[in-house]
């Protein structure tokens, strides 16, 4: 028969049976820890990145002759430049005098078309007036006077006369007037045709010098 345990010694078989499994759970739970643990601690992996750009290689200091010689060409350079500016403005120029002085021979062709329209205005009024003036020097004559009352009875043949002369005679001053006029008129654009004339002939010759 087995011997009956004392509590004291149920106490201590206990005892060391909750020790025993403490350590076995403890060891248990750092055997499924264990992998992680060392998993975290790994270093991690490096991701693969381009390589930078190697940094080009600076220019040499230039030296104060080389920095001389490169100044005098840039001033060189711009002072082509200002002379090829200069000759384009000066063509530019050229032309534009060439227009206006085109556009004035122009303007004094058109001025002279219209005073010479003017002028052949008054050479017509004054070749129908000068007509008509012949004309009533002849009406004016004592014949033609007599003949023109020849068909009409009048007891007054005198008065009648003298009526006619007279009313010639009125008419006749009323022409005379209006080719004085007219004739002024012409004194006035004749020189005016002649200046623009003129001016038409400088024009061409300042043409013809902006030309070459």
């Amino acid at each position: 028969m087995f011997q009956q345990d004392s509590p004291r010694n149920c106490s201590q078989r206990l005892n060391s049976l909750f020790r025993l499994s403490f350590i076995i759970v403890v060891v248990a739970g750092f055997s499924w820890t264990m992998p992680a643990t060392v998993r975290t601690q790994e270093p991690p992996k490096k991701e693969a990145t381009t390589p930078a750009p190697r940094p080009s290689p600076q220019p040499a200091e230039l030296t104060p002759e080389q920095k001389i010689a490169q100044l005098e060409n840039q001033i060189a350079q711009l002072t082509s430049e200002v002379a090829r500016l200069r000759a384009e403005l000066a063509k530019l120029e050229k032309y534009k005098q060439i227009d206006y002085t085109r556009d004035l021979m122009i303007k004094e062709e058109d001025r002279i078309r219209s005073l010479q329209s003017d002028l052949n205005d008054v050479a017509a009024k004054e070749t129908t007036l000068n007509k008509r003036l012949d004309e009533i020097e002849r009406e004016q004559r004592p014949d033609r006077i007599e003949r023109s009352m020849a068909g009409v009875g009048s007891t007054r043949p005198e008065q009648d006369r003298d009526a006619i002369m007279a009313k010639l005679s009125t008419e006749k001053r009323q022409i005379q007037n209006q080719l004085e006029s007219l004739r002024s008129t012409r004194g006035r654009i004749q020189p005016m045709i002649a200046n623009a004339e003129s001016s038409i002939a400088r024009l061409k010759q300042r043409l013809a010098e902006l030309s070459h």
